[in-house]
C-alpha cells in the first residue's frame, strides 16, 4: 500500500500562519506620528530571521495622534469568576435600567483614574510596595486587590469630580 502524503506540515501552526500572511503586506512606509511596536513570531525559521522584510512585517503602526475618529475595535479583558460577572452585570443593569451597560460602567472608572493621574503618580512608591500573590492564592488576591482598592479609593477621593 502507498503511504497518503500529510495534507499538513508537520510542524503547522494555524494562527501563526495566518500571522505571517496578514503581517505580509502590512510592509509599508512608516507615517510621520507613528510609534513602532516590534512583535516576536514565535513559528519563524531560522532563515526568515536574517531575512530583512520580516523587520518591517514584524512592525505594527501606532498613531501618537489619532488622525480621525478613533472606532473601538478593541478590547480590555480580565479574568473573573462567573458569580463575579453575574453579580456586575446585574448590578450595572439596576443602576442604568440596561443590561448591556458594565462595559460603560468600566470606562467610566477608568475615567476616574485618569482624572486621579496626579494623585496616583504619588502613590506610586506604596502600590509598587505591594507583592502581588501566588494565582492560587485566592486570600491573597483577595487582600492584595482590597489594598489596592483602598489606595485607588483614597486618590479619586482627593482628585475630585472628573472635569468634562
Amino acid at each position: 500500500m502507498a503511504k497518503r502524503a500529510p495534507i499538513l506540515p508537520d510542524n503547522y501552526n494555524p494562527v501563526g500562519d495566518r500571522l505571517r500572511r496578514v503581517l505580509q503586506p502590512a510592509a509599508t512606509p512608516l507615517e510621520p506620528n507613528t510609534n513602532i511596536v516590534n512583535h516576536t513570531l514565535h513559528a519563524v525559521e531560522q532563515e526568515e530571521a536574517s531575512s530583512p522584510d520580516l523587520a518591517l512585517r514584524e512592525r505594527e503602526q501606532v498613531p501618537d495622534v489619532p488622525v480621525d475618529k478613533e472606532l473601538k475595535t478593541t478590547s480590555v479583558r480580565f479574568r473573573c469568576s462567573m458569580s463575579e460577572r453575574r453579580k456586575w452585570h446585574t448590578m450595572t443593569q439596576e443602576y442604568s435600567g440596561d443590561h448591556n451597560n458594565l462595559s460603560h460602567f468600566i470606562r467610566a472608572t477608568m475615567l476616574l483614574l485618569e482624572n486621579a493621574d496626579e494623585q496616583l503618580r504619588r502613590l506610586t512608591p506604596d502600590i509598587q510596595r505591594f507583592r502581588k500573590p501566588a494565582t492560587t492564592d485566592t486570600l491573597g488576591i483577595a487582600l492584595y486587590e482590597q489594598r489596592l482598592a483602598q489606595l485607588l479609593y483614597d486618590a479619586i477621593k482627593t482628585a475630585g469630580r472628573p472635569k468634562a
